[in-house]
């Protein structure tokens, strides 16, 4: 409560207030109206720029903010929130751990004064902005937080504790926007970088003999599995990999018995023939059905589709057979059919756009609608001319609108002349709305009814019985297996369909095509070995057995997963020895020596600037374009590999440039492209900053190992 103090010395009735928007909706309303056992004993949670953070402490953090979450929303966390709040709450770390170690090499912080004025001065939050503004003008009323202040006191303690909440988070909230606003601020170019800025103007003119690794046979060198393990250890540092598991699993779903089927259906039944003679129709829908609307009013426009019935042939009294659908079995009542306020009629058009607003566009689209609508007067299909002539979407269904009523948001036009139709059929004239012309045609006669309805529904489920008999079949099949071979034989022995989940990472939540497999990651990455069967997991609806059937270790990727790609480098670089070897045996013009090599070569010239990646019918050879910029006029290069073949360069002309007194205009280039590097990513320039800090420090993250 320090701050609250502060401000009752400094300001005298003005305070702070902010609190969760649930409880400032009733607080506004009221103004307005009057684990140490995980990691063989091991309780470290993670390690964040050389900083441990405990299992306790992270737990802390995370019933902290559940307890904000729970104050905030009136509901304790479910399984998705407490992941989201874990996630918030090693965040929270990450910015304690490394950007408060910014703040305070920058000298940023946060004084007293400033806090008053974040609440009550100039530069007020612009949550407290929101939360305390008039709710019927949108206009912030500083006599709010005053008259929060006044009652805080007596505020129920939930209220209190989330402005404590909100309180503490005011410093770090302005020290990252100090931040944040500092390095919006940060331009600068110097005389070096605008030297390489001129320098990109540089130009010169290369011939070349150019040839492709592709333009060699595969067959005329080999590479042996030796080479390829002695390339990957060589190049180590292109090949990393996180860790990840490799599993196979099988599905034993949950599902309904004939048996679990047949009582839901006989208690149905009985429910059927209570609603025959029932009299309450609505209390009793109420009482017995699983559905979220056991009884409402329903007009022509959103009967259930199901009922397949016309409108004039639905009777008070009719009860409906019973219905399976959707693993649940249904049965509706027409309890009463009334008048109501609202006529819906349902219709067919065609419609004719026009094309522009010219007085000849709207003359072509009235003429062309007219004949049409004359060619369904002599007998033609109304439906059809719509597939064929219709310019909107209804035209794939023959122009069918579907149900449609009086107040619907259709054009005023098209809806008064469609209701003034009597009974169904076509209208004798065009109709000219702000879409074009319409061909109309009433298909269902214009009806005020409206219809009351029960709709009972018990959904279908599985008994103790059946999860039983389900997790036995889950239970035995595990207990016959004992490694990837087994798993595989009795799997195919009994008809299981088997499933992969490859490079399954630590933190996955997802294995394969199974959502909240949570427990199941957890298993592989603490517990599972090669070959090693799991127990029977619980999912939503099915029951999982799994086997992991590989690891890869954080570091160097396994030779078997990148085997393709390590053999087709060493490919090209025993061709680049080859085709090196033959260039340096020739001598003569490029032309001579590329007759002399045969098919494959090629040669050319081409006009460079520094600041080019491709070459002309070359492509993508940043570093030959690199070579080039680095010899004079006249110098050539012997046969050297560029990212796809050899190369050869002459420099036949370079266009030297003068040394600059004044280099200004090219700092502002430099200056330039910085504010529109800013443009472009200013709303990502938190999350950039963010990425390039956790990149400079050491993280260490063990979460995996106790969620």
């Amino acid at each position: 409560m320090a701050l609250i103090n502060t401000l009752r010395q400094k300001a005298g009735k003005i305070v702070v207030g902010f609190v969760a928007f649930s409880m400032f909706s009733f607080i506004l309303t009221d103004l307005f109206q009057g684990n140490s056992f995980f990691n063989g004993g091991s309780n470290e949670i993670g390690e964040i720029n050389s900083n441990t953070i405990s299992y306790p402490q992270f737990q802390q953090k995370v019933d902290e903010l559940s307890q904000n979450f729970q104050l905030n929303t009136g509901r304790s966390p479910l399984a998705e929130d407490l992941e989201q709040i874990r996630q918030q709450a090693w965040q929270q770390f990450i910015i304690e751990n490394v950007f408060d170690e910014q703040y305070a090499d920058l000298g940023l912080d946060v004084t007293t004064p400033e806090l008053i004025d974040m609440v009550q001065g100039v530069n007020i939050h612009p949550q407290i902005r929101q939360i305390f503004a008039d709710p019927n003008t949108g206009v912030f009323d500083k006599q709010n937080i005053i008259s929060f202040l006044q009652q805080l006191n007596n505020a129920p303690p939930q209220q209190r504790q989330s402005w404590l909440t909100f309180e503490a988070s005011l410093p770090a909230s302005r020290r990252l926007t100090k931040y944040e606003n500092l390095l919006a601020l940060t331009k600068y170019a110097n005389i070096h970088e605008a030297k390489v800025a001129y320098e990109k103007n540089t130009s010169l003119t290369a011939a070349y003999l150019y040839v492709p690794f592709f333009s060699v046979n595969d067959s005329l060198v080999t590479v042996t599995e030796s080479e390829i393990e002695s390339y990957l250890r060589k190049n180590a540092d292109q090949y990393k990999r996180d860790a990840s598991k490799d599993a196979k699993y099988v599905i034993f779903p949950i599902a309904p018995s004939s048996e679990d089927t047949a009582f839901v259906k006989e208690e149905m039944m009985v429910i059927r023939e209570t609603l025959l003679s029932g009299q309450n129709d609505s209390v009793f829908a109420e009482i017995n059905s699983d559905g979220i609307t056991p009884f409402g009013t329903y007009n022509p426009n959103n009967l259930p589709s199901w009922l397949n019935l016309d409108p004039d042939a639905l009777e008070v009294g009719y009860v409906s057979d019973l219905i399976l659908s959707n693993d649940a079995y249904s049965v509706y009542k027409i309890s009463n059919i009334q008048q109501g306020d609202e006529s819906y009629l349902r219709a067919s058009h065609i419609l004719f756009k026009v094309e522009n607003e010219s007085g000849s566009a709207k003359a072509q689209a009235k003429k062309e609608a007219q004949r049409v609508l004359a060619e369904i007067k002599r007998g033609a299909d109304f439906a059809e001319m719509a597939r064929v002539y219709g310019t909107d979407g209804t035209a794939s269904r023959g122009g069918d609108l579907g149900w449609f009523g009086e107040n619907s948001d259709f054009d005023q036009k098209f809806k008064e002349a469609s209701f003034a139709k009597r009974g169904k059929g076509l209208l004798s004239n065009i109709v000219e709305t702000s879409f074009g012309y319409h061909i109309i045609e009433v298909t269902e006669a214009k009806t005020n009814t409206i219809y009351k309805i029960a709709q009972i529904e018990k959904e279908l489920f599985s008994s103790d019985r059946t999860l039983n008999t389900i997790y036995r079949q889950a239970e035995l099949f595990a207990a016959e297996t004992s490694d990837e071979s087994t798993f595989i034989e009795t799997a195919t022995e009994k008809g299981y369909e088997i499933r992969k989940a490859l490079k399954v990472s630590k933190d996955d939540k997802f294995i394969g095509g199974l959502a909240d497999a949570r427990n199941i990651v957890f298993w592989l990455f603490n517990e599972a070995s090669n070959d090693e069967v799991s127990e029977v997991f619980e999912l939503d609806n099915r029951y999982v057995v799994a086997i992991q059937t590989g690891a890869q270790e954080e570091g160097t990727a396994q030779m078997e997963d990148v085997t393709n790609e390590l053999e087709r480098k060493v490919l090209d670089d025993k061709k680049a020895d080859l085709i090196i070897s033959r260039l340096s045996a020739l001598t003569g013009s490029y032309d001579e020596m590329n007759e002399a090599y045969g098919s494959g070569g090629r040669i050319g010239v081409a006009d460079l600037t520094l600041s080019a990646n491709n070459i002309p019918n070359i492509g993508f050879a940043p570093e030959a374009i690199g070579v080039a910029f680095s010899l004079e006029e006249g110098e050539a290069t012997l046969p050297f590999k560029i990212q796809n073949g050899i190369i050869m360069l002459t420099i036949t002309t370079k266009t030297p440039l003068e040394e600059l007194s004044d280099y200004e205009a090219y700092r502002n280039v430099v200056l330039n492209a910085q504010t529109e590097v800013r443009r472009r990513e200013d709303p990502f320039t938190y999350q950039n900053i963010y990425n390039a800090l956790i990149e400079s420090v050491e993280i260490v993250d063990n979460r995996y190992k106790f969620y």
